[in-house]
């Protein structure tokens, strides 16, 4: 149940929109999922994780029990992350919007994002002033004190260097980019 809640709670956070939860996913085999998967975060982070999949009813199926404070999963349509415990704490009050926490959390995304608004959490589409900014490979940094760490807070954000998301509300967040390389190859 708190898997259920936290991870529905993460799929309308960070990737949301039209397609329904799961619709993208729940076909997948559970070797392509772990596949997509390991796109997100480094191979030892993923190999300890909780791994998750959405179904289309929204139900969460488990593929893989986690030891090391992380969830992974991809979100609709294909966009895979993995969070750490503070992380997962922090979206849910932003979702009920409520006070977010006082610690920092940890997200990996380094396969990128679909994009979404830089001002405002809830946006579900492009619009032409809600300043839609779409993060290649990257980490998130989440709590309050992103605020002060001196980086960008302008509503139009430069994806290419480390920026401050959704700057104006209690749910800022770091968004800094890494490598391209995916979270699977090694580097040279």
């Amino acid at each position: 149940m708190r898997y259920t809640l936290s991870l529905t709670i993460l799929a309308l956070v960070f990737g949301i929109a039209a397609v329904p939860a799961g619709a993208q996913t729940s076909g997948m085999s559970d070797s392509d999922y772990i596949a997509k998967v390991k796109t997100a975060a480094p191979a030892n982070v993923v190999q300890g994780a909780h791994i998750v999949q959405m179904q289309a009813d929204g139900s969460m199926k488990t593929i893989q029990g986690g030891t090391n404070g992380f969830t992974c999963m991809v979100l609709p349509p294909s966009e895979a992350m993995c969070a750490d415990q503070n992380a997962m704490v922090w979206a849910k009050a932003m979702m009920s919007k409520s006070t977010p926490p006082d610690s920092v959390g940890f997200v990996y995304m380094l396969g990128g994002d679909n994009g979404a608004s830089n001002t405002d959490p809830w946006a579900k589409a492009q619009t032409s002033d809600n300043h839609w900014v779409t993060t290649g490979p990257h980490v998130m940094i989440t709590g309050p004190s992103v605020k002060t760490m001196g980086y960008p807070m302008a509503a139009d954000a430069d994806p290419t260097k480390p920026y401050v998301m959704w700057p104006d509300t209690p749910y800022a967040h770091l968004m800094i980019p890494v490598s391209s390389l995916t979270a699977s190859t090694p580097p040279q």
